[in-house]
């Protein structure tokens, strides 16, 4: 209960900022560190509360339609909750995990494997993949970032699973991923779908566009229909 009413805090504020301005306002306690636009008509806002465990942040991702995605992740980018929006479905981390993400283990190795659980109403689904770095570095708006190539495969209780692969990117700053190129293939009927949220701005507070809620890249071509909580869409 009181994590549902932690998330209906954060949205709160949504019906003053859409009278106001065009921003978002992260929940009391807490504070905006990052906005990032992205390609497919994508902007994510970062921050963190004064409540959480230290490393720990939650990403809030709009669309053309308003917020759809909401996420906590901890120092080592472990997905330790999520939610779909509108309606609230949650997912959690069921811990301790066989063999957990660690982003130290990626940037230390070059390579990193997962095995976890995420647990939501529905049931639960096993992750299995790894992530990978590529050398394929770049810097975006300034913004140094580390190329990844990774590969995840979503399994339920009735055998049903989803492929996931691509390109992303880490930030070593921020210790987190994001997203780039990414195909996802269903096995219950062999569809296929490939989307590019490459990042284009990283704003900072004081910046113009600073937890703006409006996407601004692609958006009349995608309209940015939500994809699944899955690796790659970032976290």
């Amino acid at each position: 209960m009181t994590r549902l009413i932690y998330i209906t805090l954060a949205f709160a504020p949504l019906a003053v900022a859409a009278q106001d301005s065009d921003l978002y306002y992260p929940p009391v306690g807490c504070t905006g560190t990052l906005t990032v636009q992205s390609r497919s008509c994508i902007v994510s806002h970062i921050y963190t509360c004064a409540a959480d465990q230290p490393g720990e942040s939650w990403r809030i991702q709009f669309n053309a339609d308003g917020p759809n995605f909401l996420s906590k992740i901890d120092a080592e980018t472990q997905w330790l909750e999520s939610y779909e929006l509108f309606p609230i479905r949650r997912e959690v981390l069921q811990q301790p995990a066989p063999d957990p993400a660690s982003l130290s283990e990626l940037l230390s190795t070059g390579t990193d494997a997962y095995d976890f659980v995420q647990r939501s109403e529905a049931g639960v689904v096993r992750v299995v993949g790894f992530d990978r770095l590529s050398g394929n570095d770049v810097v975006i708006d300034g913004e140094p970032l580390l190329g990844t190539e990774f590969s995840a495969r979503y399994e339920d209780t009735s055998g049903t699973y989803l492929e996931v692969s691509g390109a992303e990117f880490v930030s070593v700053k921020h210790r987190r991923f994001v997203s780039g190129l990414v195909t996802q293939k269903w096995t219950r009927d062999g569809g296929t779908v490939e989307w590019d949220r490459t990042p284009v701005d990283f704003i900072y507070p004081g910046e113009p566009g600073f937890f703006s809620r409006t996407p601004l890249y692609d958006c009349e071509a995608s309209l940015a229909s939500y994809r699944p909580n899955v690796k790659g869409s970032d976290q």
